[in-house]
């Protein structure tokens, strides 16, 4: 009898241990969680997951120039496409602005000694922003890219008037506050004839003009434009010195789809201000830069903004493109 008691109280402290157990277990996952959540309230888990959802989309800035038939740099433009503010701002540059990266040299002069790649360092340093890619334009390219979004219209602010030296095909006869229709050839005579009362600086005003109403027609009619866009890729790249890629292209391409689809006028012109030389070179102002900073800052997470080129902002935008799939001498018509 007293064996068989002993034998009955072992047996009943097996419920006991597992009810011991279970305890703990619910206690250390009680822990657990309040741990978890503790770390979670004072950010030391679950930044990884914020870093991911606050990954903004990439902005898209490239340097385009119209090289002449005489292989002289004629003009340039910037054009910085921000997917995120639907906006796209157009910098048009003179090819006579004074490179702050190489003193006394002008940008027709760093073009003839170093190239594109010397233009794109040069303007990144003299206008404070960074340069994705860059591509050269003919002439002919250039009016063919204009003629695709169907010329503009232009009410000229004052008279403009030349007879070229070539054919009646250069001549420009255009009546102060009359309206006309200016086809790609057209356009690109007048951002080179000495026709405006400012000079060469009337010319890149116009070149600025022309470029936002080129992008804003092309944006009225989207669906002409989206069937156009690859057509548009192999005129601008046939001939060109470029350094976008196929993969550049798709993922610009990518963002450029969606902005048309919403029904935007994104393109606003933002002319450089500056000083005019006796030697015909355009010095760009402090002011202007320091305007232009305080613009592209909104897309650079207002970092760097003192800085030549945000190498944070290039180096995302090379990382993203990685995995995406999906201008002439005033006097001639050259």
């Amino acid at each position: 009898m007293a064996a068989a008691k002993k034998k009955k109280k072992r047996r009943s402290q097996a419920p006991v241990a597992l009810v011991y157990f279970v305890t703990v277990i619910i206690f250390m996952a009680l822990l657990a969680m309040l741990a978890v959540y503790l770390l979670k309230q004072f950010n030391v888990i679950g930044q990884d997951k914020d870093k991911e959802e606050a990954v903004t989309t990439p902005v898209f800035t490239e340097l385009f120039a119209r090289v002449n038939s005489k292989g002289v740099l004629s003009d340039m433009a910037v054009m910085r496409i921000s997917p995120d503010e639907q906006n796209i701002l157009i910098i048009p540059i003179s090819s006579m602005t004074l490179s702050t990266k190489e003193p006394g040299k002008n940008m027709r002069d760093v073009y003839s000694e170093t190239g594109m790649p010397g233009v794109k360092s040069a303007v990144q340093d003299t206008f404070g922003i960074a340069i994705d890619n860059y591509a050269t334009l003919t002439n002919e390219a250039f009016e063919r890219v204009a003629d695709v979004f169907g010329g503009i219209t232009y009410t000229a602010p004052e008279e403009l008037y030349y007879l070229s030296q070539d054919n009646d095909e250069n001549d420009i006869s255009i009546v102060k506050g009359e309206l006309v229709n200016l086809s790609g050839r057209q356009i690109r005579l007048l951002t080179q004839y000495p026709v405006f009362s400012n000079g060469k600086q009337g010319n890149n005003e116009f070149l600025g003009v022309a470029l936002e109403s080129l992008l804003n027609n092309a944006f009225q009619v989207s669906n002409i434009t989206l069937d156009n866009l690859d057509n548009i890729y192999e005129i601008i790249t046939a001939n060109s010195d470029t350094d976008i890629t196929t993969d550049n292209y798709k993922l610009m391409k990518s963002y450029l789809k969606q902005m048309l689809s919403a029904g935007l006028t994104p393109a606003e012109a933002l002319c450089p201000q500056g000083t005019w030389g006796e030697d015909g070179n355009f010095e760009v102002s402090a002011d202007f830069k320091a305007q232009l900073r305080e613009r592209v800052s909104q897309d650079v997470d207002n970092a760097q903004g003192e800085t030549v080129a945000d190498e944070d902002e290039l180096n995302r935008i090379a990382q993203t493109e990685t995995a995406a799939e999906t201008a002439a001498p005033a006097e001639t018509a050259e």
